[in-house]
Protein backbone atom coordinates (compact mmCIF):
# COMPACT_ATOMS: atom_id res chain seq x y z
CA UNK A 1 0.00 0.00 0.00
CA UNK A 2 1.39 3.41 -0.99
CA UNK A 3 2.02 6.02 1.65
CA UNK A 4 0.04 9.25 1.87
CA UNK A 5 0.88 12.34 3.90
CA UNK A 6 -1.30 15.35 4.66
CA UNK A 7 0.03 18.81 5.48
CA UNK A 8 -1.86 21.80 6.89
CA UNK A 9 -0.20 25.21 6.73
CA UNK A 10 -1.68 28.05 8.81
CA UNK A 11 -1.06 31.80 8.64
CA UNK A 12 -0.59 31.87 12.41
CA UNK A 13 0.61 28.37 13.32
CA UNK A 14 1.78 29.43 16.78
CA UNK A 15 -1.71 30.61 17.70
CA UNK A 16 -3.47 27.70 15.98
CA UNK A 17 -1.06 24.91 17.02
CA UNK A 18 -3.37 23.26 19.56
CA UNK A 19 -6.29 23.20 17.10
CA UNK A 20 -4.13 21.95 14.21
CA UNK A 21 -2.83 19.10 16.35
CA UNK A 22 -6.35 18.30 17.54
CA UNK A 23 -7.59 18.11 13.94
CA UNK A 24 -4.62 15.95 12.89
CA UNK A 25 -5.32 13.53 15.76
CA UNK A 26 -8.74 12.80 14.28
CA UNK A 27 -7.03 11.28 11.25
CA UNK A 28 -3.67 9.98 12.48
CA UNK A 29 -1.50 9.12 15.49
CA UNK A 30 1.72 9.82 13.56
CA UNK A 31 2.05 13.63 13.65
CA UNK A 32 4.92 16.07 13.15
CA UNK A 33 4.53 19.73 14.04
CA UNK A 34 6.16 22.28 11.72
CA UNK A 35 7.01 25.94 12.26
CA UNK A 36 4.06 26.95 10.07
CA UNK A 37 1.72 23.98 10.38
CA UNK A 38 1.40 20.25 10.93
CA UNK A 39 2.27 17.11 8.91
CA UNK A 40 0.61 13.73 9.48
CA UNK A 41 0.38 10.24 7.97
CA UNK A 42 -3.03 9.45 6.40
CA UNK A 43 -2.08 6.17 4.73
CA UNK A 44 -4.95 3.67 4.57
CA UNK A 45 -7.73 6.22 5.08
CA UNK A 46 -8.72 5.87 1.42
CA UNK A 47 -10.65 2.72 2.38
CA UNK A 48 -12.48 4.51 5.20
CA UNK A 49 -13.05 8.02 3.85
CA UNK A 50 -12.28 8.03 0.13
CA UNK A 51 -9.74 9.42 -2.32
CA UNK A 52 -7.36 12.27 -1.37
CA UNK A 53 -9.87 14.85 -2.59
CA UNK A 54 -12.57 13.55 -0.24
CA UNK A 55 -10.03 13.33 2.58
CA UNK A 56 -9.08 17.00 2.06
CA UNK A 57 -12.75 17.98 2.22
CA UNK A 58 -13.10 16.16 5.56
CA UNK A 59 -10.03 17.90 6.97
CA UNK A 60 -11.31 21.27 5.74
CA UNK A 61 -14.65 20.61 7.46
CA UNK A 62 -12.85 20.01 10.77
CA UNK A 63 -10.84 23.23 10.38
CA UNK A 64 -14.01 25.17 9.58
CA UNK A 65 -15.74 23.74 12.66
CA UNK A 66 -12.86 25.17 14.73
CA UNK A 67 -12.83 28.54 12.91
CA UNK A 68 -9.35 27.91 11.49
CA UNK A 69 -8.28 28.54 7.89
CA UNK A 70 -5.34 26.81 6.29
CA UNK A 71 -3.78 25.37 3.14
CA UNK A 72 -4.09 21.58 2.86
CA UNK A 73 -2.34 19.13 0.53
CA UNK A 74 -1.99 15.36 0.36
CA UNK A 75 0.90 13.68 -1.45
CA UNK A 76 2.99 10.52 -1.63
CA UNK A 77 6.00 12.05 0.16
CA UNK A 78 6.28 14.45 3.12
CA UNK A 79 8.33 16.97 1.12
CA UNK A 80 5.76 17.12 -1.67
CA UNK A 81 2.86 17.61 0.75
CA UNK A 82 4.71 20.41 2.58
CA UNK A 83 5.75 22.26 -0.60
CA UNK A 84 2.26 22.06 -2.10
CA UNK A 85 0.63 23.25 1.13
CA UNK A 86 3.02 26.19 1.37
CA UNK A 87 2.24 27.32 -2.20
CA UNK A 88 -0.36 30.00 -2.82
CA UNK A 89 -2.25 28.15 -5.55
CA UNK A 90 -5.87 27.11 -5.24
CA UNK A 91 -6.91 23.63 -4.07
CA UNK A 92 -6.38 21.12 -6.85
CA UNK A 93 -7.61 17.77 -5.59
CA UNK A 94 -6.83 15.62 -8.61
CA UNK A 95 -3.77 16.89 -10.49
CA UNK A 96 -1.17 17.49 -7.78
CA UNK A 97 1.61 16.40 -10.17
CA UNK A 98 0.93 19.28 -12.56
CA UNK A 99 0.62 21.69 -9.64
CA UNK A 100 3.96 20.53 -8.27
CA UNK A 101 5.69 21.03 -11.64
CA UNK A 102 4.71 24.72 -11.58
CA UNK A 103 6.04 25.44 -8.09
CA UNK A 104 8.70 28.18 -7.93
CA UNK A 105 12.24 27.01 -7.15
CA UNK A 106 12.57 29.60 -4.40
CA UNK A 107 10.43 27.36 -2.18
CA UNK A 108 12.99 24.54 -2.40
CA UNK A 109 16.12 24.06 -0.24
CA UNK A 110 18.44 25.63 -2.82
CA UNK A 111 21.19 28.11 -1.93
CA UNK A 112 20.56 31.73 -2.88
CA UNK A 113 23.61 31.98 -5.18
CA UNK A 114 22.41 28.94 -7.10
CA UNK A 115 18.89 30.35 -7.32
CA UNK A 116 20.27 33.60 -8.74
CA UNK A 117 22.13 31.68 -11.45
CA UNK A 118 18.96 29.70 -12.32
CA UNK A 119 17.00 32.96 -12.43
CA UNK A 120 19.52 34.53 -14.85
CA UNK A 121 19.22 31.45 -17.06
CA UNK A 122 15.41 31.71 -17.06
CA UNK A 123 14.95 28.64 -14.85
CA UNK A 124 12.37 29.60 -12.27
CA UNK A 125 10.03 26.60 -11.88
CA UNK A 126 10.33 22.87 -11.24
CA UNK A 127 9.46 21.70 -14.76
CA UNK A 128 12.12 24.02 -16.19
CA UNK A 129 14.85 22.62 -13.93
CA UNK A 130 13.86 19.05 -14.71
CA UNK A 131 14.79 19.59 -18.37
CA UNK A 132 18.46 19.71 -17.31
CA UNK A 133 20.08 16.26 -16.90
CA UNK A 134 20.52 15.35 -13.23
CA UNK A 135 24.15 14.23 -13.65
CA UNK A 136 25.10 17.65 -15.05
CA UNK A 137 23.49 19.42 -12.06
CA UNK A 138 25.31 17.12 -9.63
CA UNK A 139 28.60 17.61 -11.45
CA UNK A 140 28.15 21.39 -11.29
CA UNK A 141 26.79 21.86 -7.75
CA UNK A 142 28.11 18.81 -5.95
CA UNK A 143 26.73 15.53 -4.65
CA UNK A 144 24.57 17.28 -2.04
CA UNK A 145 22.45 18.71 -4.87
CA UNK A 146 21.10 15.19 -5.41
CA UNK A 147 18.85 15.78 -2.38
CA UNK A 148 17.24 18.70 -4.23
CA UNK A 149 16.80 16.55 -7.34
CA UNK A 150 15.12 13.81 -5.30
CA UNK A 151 12.65 16.33 -3.89
CA UNK A 152 11.96 17.75 -7.36
CA UNK A 153 11.37 14.25 -8.72
CA UNK A 154 9.12 13.54 -5.71
CA UNK A 155 11.45 10.78 -4.54
CA UNK A 156 12.68 12.51 -1.40
CA UNK A 157 13.83 10.21 1.41
CA UNK A 158 12.57 12.53 4.15
CA UNK A 159 10.49 10.69 6.72
CA UNK A 160 7.80 11.98 8.99
CA UNK A 161 9.26 12.54 12.46
CA UNK A 162 6.58 12.47 15.18
CA UNK A 163 7.57 15.14 17.70
CA UNK A 164 4.50 15.56 19.90
CA UNK A 165 5.63 15.12 23.49
CA UNK A 166 2.35 13.92 24.93
CA UNK A 167 2.18 12.40 28.38
CA UNK A 168 -1.57 12.08 28.85
CA UNK A 169 -4.98 11.75 27.19
CA UNK A 170 -8.27 13.11 28.43
CA UNK A 171 -12.02 12.52 28.24
CA UNK A 172 -14.81 14.86 29.30
CA UNK A 173 -18.58 14.67 29.30
CA UNK A 174 -21.32 17.21 30.07
CA UNK A 175 -24.31 15.51 31.65
CA UNK A 176 -27.80 16.17 30.30
CA UNK A 177 -29.03 16.64 33.86
CA UNK A 178 -27.30 16.74 37.27
CA UNK A 179 -26.89 13.38 38.97
CA UNK A 180 -26.22 12.37 42.56
CA UNK A 181 -26.99 8.66 42.20
CA UNK A 182 -23.79 6.65 42.63
CA UNK A 183 -24.82 3.87 40.23
CA UNK A 184 -25.54 6.38 37.47
CA UNK A 185 -22.18 8.04 38.05
CA UNK A 186 -20.27 4.74 37.80
CA UNK A 187 -22.20 3.92 34.60
CA UNK A 188 -21.00 7.16 32.97
CA UNK A 189 -17.43 6.70 34.24
CA UNK A 190 -17.44 3.17 32.80
CA UNK A 191 -18.23 4.64 29.39
CA UNK A 192 -15.44 7.19 29.73
CA UNK A 193 -12.89 4.57 30.81
CA UNK A 194 -13.66 2.56 27.67
CA UNK A 195 -12.64 5.46 25.43
CA UNK A 196 -9.78 6.69 27.62
CA UNK A 197 -8.00 3.34 28.00
CA UNK A 198 -8.56 2.60 24.30
CA UNK A 199 -6.59 5.75 23.43
CA UNK A 200 -3.83 4.80 25.88
CA UNK A 201 -3.54 1.32 24.37
CA UNK A 202 -3.48 2.62 20.78
CA UNK A 203 -0.50 4.82 21.64
CA UNK A 204 1.42 1.81 22.96
CA UNK A 205 1.36 2.94 26.58
CA UNK A 206 -0.16 1.90 29.89
CA UNK A 207 -1.21 3.99 32.88
CA UNK A 208 -0.88 3.99 36.65
CA UNK A 209 -2.67 7.27 37.43
CA UNK A 210 -6.13 8.65 36.69
CA UNK A 211 -7.20 12.18 37.55
CA UNK A 212 -10.96 12.66 37.83
CA UNK A 213 -12.69 15.97 38.41
CA UNK A 214 -16.39 16.73 38.78
CA UNK A 215 -18.04 20.07 38.22
CA UNK A 216 -20.83 20.34 40.77
CA UNK A 217 -24.16 22.07 40.69
CA UNK A 218 -22.89 24.47 43.34
CA UNK A 219 -20.38 25.79 40.73
CA UNK A 220 -17.50 24.20 42.61
CA UNK A 221 -15.18 21.41 41.52
CA UNK A 222 -14.22 18.15 43.21
CA UNK A 223 -11.02 16.35 42.15
CA UNK A 224 -9.61 12.87 42.80
CA UNK A 225 -6.10 11.59 42.10
CA UNK A 226 -6.26 7.81 41.80
CA UNK A 227 -2.96 5.91 41.62
CA UNK A 228 -2.02 2.29 41.19
CA UNK A 229 1.34 0.88 42.23
CA UNK A 230 1.79 -0.70 38.79
CA UNK A 231 0.79 0.14 35.19
CA UNK A 232 -2.36 -1.47 33.81
CA UNK A 233 -5.11 -0.77 31.28
CA UNK A 234 -7.51 -3.35 32.75
CA UNK A 235 -10.81 -1.46 32.77
CA UNK A 236 -12.52 -3.60 35.43
CA UNK A 237 -9.66 -2.95 37.83
CA UNK A 238 -9.73 0.84 37.31
CA UNK A 239 -13.51 0.91 37.63
CA UNK A 240 -13.37 -0.88 40.99
CA UNK A 241 -10.56 1.40 42.14
CA UNK A 242 -12.53 4.52 41.14
CA UNK A 243 -15.62 3.10 42.83
CA UNK A 244 -13.78 2.55 46.12
CA UNK A 245 -12.02 5.92 46.03
CA UNK A 246 -15.14 8.00 45.34
CA UNK A 247 -17.28 6.05 47.81
CA UNK A 248 -14.66 6.78 50.48
CA UNK A 249 -15.10 10.54 49.98
CA UNK A 250 -18.15 11.28 47.76
CA UNK A 251 -18.89 14.71 46.23
CA UNK A 252 -21.00 16.99 48.40
CA UNK A 253 -23.37 18.11 45.60
CA UNK A 254 -24.92 16.95 42.33
CA UNK A 255 -22.54 16.45 39.41
CA UNK A 256 -23.04 18.33 36.12
CA UNK A 257 -19.89 17.34 34.18
CA UNK A 258 -17.04 14.82 34.36
CA UNK A 259 -13.43 15.15 33.24
CA UNK A 260 -10.91 12.29 33.31
CA UNK A 261 -7.22 12.27 32.43
CA UNK A 262 -4.89 9.29 32.10
CA UNK A 263 -1.11 9.69 32.40
CA UNK A 264 1.15 7.57 30.19
CA UNK A 265 3.67 5.08 31.51
CA UNK A 266 5.47 2.06 30.10
CA UNK A 267 3.51 -1.22 30.10
CA UNK A 268 4.37 -4.03 32.48
CA UNK A 269 6.37 -6.95 31.04
CA UNK A 270 4.18 -10.01 30.57
CA UNK A 271 6.78 -12.38 32.06
CA UNK A 272 8.78 -11.33 35.13
CA UNK A 273 11.11 -14.31 34.99
CA UNK A 274 11.14 -18.00 34.16
CA UNK A 275 11.74 -18.98 37.78
CA UNK A 276 9.86 -16.11 39.42
CA UNK A 277 7.97 -17.02 42.58
CA UNK A 278 4.21 -17.07 42.09
CA UNK A 279 2.52 -14.13 43.81
CA UNK A 280 -1.04 -12.83 44.02
CA UNK A 281 -2.02 -10.56 41.14
CA UNK A 282 -1.08 -6.92 41.72
CA UNK A 283 -4.65 -5.87 40.92
CA UNK A 284 -6.00 -8.05 43.75
CA UNK A 285 -3.56 -6.52 46.26
CA UNK A 286 -4.44 -2.97 45.19
CA UNK A 287 -8.17 -3.56 45.50
CA UNK A 288 -7.78 -5.28 48.90
CA UNK A 289 -5.75 -2.35 50.23
CA UNK A 290 -8.36 0.15 49.03
CA UNK A 291 -11.14 -1.88 50.65
CA UNK A 292 -9.21 -1.74 53.92
CA UNK A 293 -8.84 2.05 53.53
CA UNK A 294 -12.58 2.26 53.02
CA UNK A 295 -13.17 0.31 56.25
CA UNK A 296 -10.61 1.75 58.68
CA UNK A 297 -9.66 5.08 57.08
CA UNK A 298 -7.00 6.00 54.54
CA UNK A 299 -4.56 7.26 57.17
CA UNK A 300 -4.50 3.84 58.90
CA UNK A 301 -3.32 1.76 55.90
CA UNK A 302 0.03 1.96 54.15
CA UNK A 303 3.69 1.02 54.16
CA UNK A 304 5.62 1.94 57.36
CA UNK A 305 8.24 4.60 56.74
CA UNK A 306 10.86 5.23 59.43
CA UNK A 307 11.40 8.79 60.62
CA UNK A 308 14.89 10.01 61.40
CA UNK A 309 13.64 11.60 64.62
CA UNK A 310 13.48 10.80 68.31
CA UNK A 311 9.76 10.43 68.89
CA UNK A 312 7.44 7.82 70.37
CA UNK A 313 6.78 5.34 67.55
CA UNK A 314 8.99 7.23 65.10
CA UNK A 315 7.38 6.06 61.85
CA UNK A 316 4.52 7.05 59.56
CA UNK A 317 2.24 5.09 57.25
CA UNK A 318 2.55 6.10 53.60
CA UNK A 319 -0.87 5.35 52.04
CA UNK A 320 0.44 5.82 48.48
CA UNK A 321 3.24 3.25 48.66
CA UNK A 322 3.02 -0.51 48.29
CA UNK A 323 5.62 -3.18 48.99
CA UNK A 324 7.27 -4.19 45.72
CA UNK A 325 8.34 -7.63 46.87
CA UNK A 326 11.86 -7.00 45.54
CA UNK A 327 13.33 -5.03 48.44
CA UNK A 328 16.99 -5.82 49.11
CA UNK A 329 18.76 -4.99 52.35
CA UNK A 330 22.52 -4.89 52.36
CA UNK A 331 23.74 -6.57 55.56
CA UNK A 332 27.32 -5.65 56.31
CA UNK A 333 27.50 -7.47 59.63
CA UNK A 334 25.26 -9.52 61.85
CA UNK A 335 24.72 -6.57 64.20
CA UNK A 336 24.02 -3.94 61.53
CA UNK A 337 20.21 -4.29 61.53
CA UNK A 338 18.01 -4.40 64.62
CA UNK A 339 14.24 -4.69 64.59
CA UNK A 340 12.04 -3.21 67.29
CA UNK A 341 8.59 -4.40 68.35
CA UNK A 342 6.26 -2.01 70.17
CA UNK A 343 4.07 -3.35 72.97
CA UNK A 344 0.54 -2.06 72.67
CA UNK A 345 -0.37 -1.30 75.38
CA UNK A 346 2.99 -0.83 77.18
CA UNK A 347 3.79 -3.36 79.92
CA UNK A 348 3.74 -1.89 83.47
CA UNK A 349 6.95 -2.52 85.40
CA UNK A 350 8.52 -2.26 88.85
CA UNK A 351 12.13 -1.05 88.77
CA UNK A 352 14.62 -1.14 91.63
CA UNK A 353 17.08 1.81 91.57
CA UNK A 354 20.07 2.42 93.84
CA UNK A 355 22.40 5.41 93.59
CA UNK A 356 20.69 6.36 90.30
CA UNK A 357 21.55 2.99 88.81
CA UNK A 358 19.04 0.49 87.40
CA UNK A 359 19.49 -2.79 89.26
CA UNK A 360 16.48 -5.01 88.50
CA UNK A 361 13.06 -5.05 86.85
CA UNK A 362 9.85 -6.99 87.42
CA UNK A 363 6.88 -7.22 85.02
CA UNK A 364 3.90 -9.59 84.64
CA UNK A 365 5.79 -11.32 81.79
CA UNK A 366 9.45 -11.33 82.78
CA UNK A 367 11.79 -10.23 85.55
CA UNK A 368 15.49 -10.23 86.33
CA UNK A 369 18.58 -8.20 86.99
CA UNK A 370 19.59 -5.44 84.62
CA UNK A 371 22.92 -6.51 83.16
CA UNK A 372 23.58 -3.38 81.07
CA UNK A 373 21.70 -0.24 80.13
CA UNK A 374 22.17 2.97 78.14
CA UNK A 375 20.48 6.28 78.80
CA UNK A 376 18.87 8.28 80.15
CA UNK A 377 17.40 10.14 77.12
CA UNK A 378 15.16 13.13 77.66
CA UNK A 379 15.34 14.94 74.32
CA UNK A 380 12.55 15.08 71.72
CA UNK A 381 12.79 15.96 68.01
CA UNK A 382 9.69 18.11 68.50
CA UNK A 383 10.78 19.98 71.62
CA UNK A 384 8.66 22.98 70.62
CA UNK A 385 5.44 20.95 70.47
CA UNK A 386 5.04 19.88 74.11
CA UNK A 387 7.24 19.34 77.18
CA UNK A 388 9.29 16.16 77.08
CA UNK A 389 8.42 14.45 80.37
CA UNK A 390 9.38 10.88 79.54
CA UNK A 391 12.76 9.40 80.39
CA UNK A 392 13.99 6.42 78.35
CA UNK A 393 16.59 3.68 78.71
CA UNK A 394 17.59 0.66 76.67
CA UNK A 395 18.16 -2.22 79.08
CA UNK A 396 19.45 -5.80 78.83
CA UNK A 397 17.75 -8.13 81.32
CA UNK A 398 19.53 -11.21 82.67
CA UNK A 399 18.11 -14.39 81.08
CA UNK A 400 15.84 -12.13 79.04
CA UNK A 401 16.13 -9.73 76.14
CA UNK A 402 16.82 -6.09 75.32
CA UNK A 403 13.95 -3.69 76.04
CA UNK A 404 13.04 -0.01 75.93
CA UNK A 405 12.22 1.19 79.45
CA UNK A 406 10.29 4.41 80.06
CA UNK A 407 9.48 6.45 83.13
CA UNK A 408 6.68 8.94 83.22
CA UNK A 409 5.83 11.21 86.10
CA UNK A 410 5.33 8.41 88.62
CA UNK A 411 5.24 5.06 86.80
CA UNK A 412 7.55 2.78 84.87
CA UNK A 413 6.67 0.80 81.74
CA UNK A 414 8.31 -1.30 79.03
CA UNK A 415 7.20 0.01 75.59
CA UNK A 416 8.94 -2.49 73.34
CA UNK A 417 11.58 -5.10 72.68
CA UNK A 418 14.57 -5.30 70.34
CA UNK A 419 14.59 -8.42 68.17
Amino acid sequence: MSKLYACIISEDAKRDKAVLVSVAKQFSYSIETLEDGVLFDVSGLENLIGDPGQLIKNILAQLKANDISGQIRIADTPDTAILLARSDSSHLFNDTFEEFQNLPLQDFPIEKDTLDIFHDLGIRKVHELRQIPANELIGRYGQQFKNVIDVIEQKGNRRLQPNLKENSVGWSYDLDFPIDDFEQLIFVINRGLDQLLYQVKNRGFSTEQLDISFKLRTKTERSYEIKASFPTIEKKFWLKLVNLRISLDPPEAEIVSINMMSWFTRPRPDQRGLYAVSRPASEDLQLTVNKLKNMVGEENVGVPVLLDQRLPKAFNLDPERFPQGREKIEIRSEASIVAFTYFNPPIPAEVFVRDKRLLSIKTPHFSGSVRQYSGVWKASSKWWDKPWRIQEWDIEVENGGVYRLCKGRRSWSVIGEYD
